[in-house]
């Protein structure tokens, strides 16, 4: 899987990039042993996706304030990301199957449908 580096990271996540950057490279289980990991499965009804956890895991290293998406995109998919609190400061999103480092509005306007 094609991650952001560290380096990148840093604009989101400064000093907790590396921790960022092992929580991308998690597996399922390793996610859940997490306490964000544990408490997000717990609070669904159906089991949530692995990219579900991931980002809660993210959000837990205290750089955001929850969760959130929009969509759809071009492709039918959603882009989930990192609420910053500002549409156009730099956040971790998935959007098209990938991890990057981007600002949500610039995706909003070229991707949706």
């Amino acid at each position: 899987m094609n991650l952001p580096s560290i380096k990148t990271l840093r604009q989101v996540f400064g000093d907790k990039a590396r921790e960022a950057r092992a929580i991308l490279e998690m597996s399922r289980a390793q996610l859940e042993a997490l306490p964000a990991g544990a408490a997000r499965v717990a609070e669904c009804y159906h089991a949530p996706s692995t990219a579900d956890v991931r980002m809660h895991c993210l959000d837990a290293l205290g750089e955001s304030s929850g969760v959130e998406s929009f969509g759809p995109l071009r492709d039918g998919s959603r882009c989930t990301y990192l609420n910053t609190g500002d549409t156009y400061t730099p956040t971790l999103l998935r959007a098209c199957g990938r991890y990057r480092v981007a600002c949500w509005g610039d995706v909003a306007e070229r991707e949706a449908a």
